[in-house]
């Protein structure tokens, strides 16, 4: 499972927190959470070319009729302010809780080029990747949010998880933990688990 991160608490969580171990999971995207999420299909940015090619089908069959209406809201607010990178960062959101990742992505990237060096957009989107299978890019993502911000809990938490279980890279994992007890040496991990306990769970493995 993921938590999401949000541009409300920039000194907290993301929204996905990968899982650590048997009994956690990355949830970035709904721990703190993005507004809105929601991608224009009329629009003629990349980013809506991008989502015209999202295998969308699963997620807008359970889509609720609320969530249906606050993406097709903040598609129009994007449409009329293109420039507004908190709206595409609310796009982003409501895509990443509505299951839709390459949408999410897109609309991220977006609000990442109207407003750059944003750690907890870049931790979300590096959990969009990440439900995609593409890990590289997810790392790349959770690295950058992490040089941005090196006490970010869950840039570093979602790192530490998607080296161990993606890319089976254990050393990698612990040393992105032991990075993050260096530099908050307090850092509650989700689930309440504290940094010095995942270190030791993970090294126990």
């Amino acid at each position: 499972m993921y938590e999401k991160t949000t541009t409300r608490q920039e000194d907290t969580v993301s929204r996905g927190v990968a899982v650590l171990g048997a009994g956690l999971a990355l949830v970035v995207g709904f721990f703190l959470g993005f507004t809105l999420h929601g991608m224009l299909t009329s629009s003629p940015t990349p980013v809506v070319e991008n989502a015209a090619n999202q295998a969308n089908a699963p997620a807008n069959t359970t889509m609720s009729d609320g969530m249906a209406e606050r993406i097709q809201a903040v598609e129009r607010k994007v449409q009329l302010e293109p420039a507004n990178a908190d709206a595409w960062t609310e796009l982003g959101n409501l895509y990443y809780d509505s299951k839709q990742p390459k949408k999410a992505i897109a609309a991220y990237g977006r609000s990442l080029t109207l407003k750059p060096g944003n750690p907890n957009v870049l931790t979300d989107q590096g959990v969009m990747y990440r439900q995609l299978g593409d890990f590289d890019r997810a790392l790349d993502c959770f690295n950058k949010a992490i040089a941005i911000n090196p006490a970010h809990i869950i840039a570093q938490f979602n790192k530490s998880v998607v080296l161990e279980h993606d890319k089976h890279d254990k050393a990698g994992a612990l040393a992105a933990l032991r990075d993050l007890a260096a530099r908050n040496p307090n850092a509650i991990l989700p689930g309440g688990t504290t940094v010095a306990q995942a270190i030791q769970e993970l090294s126990a493995r």
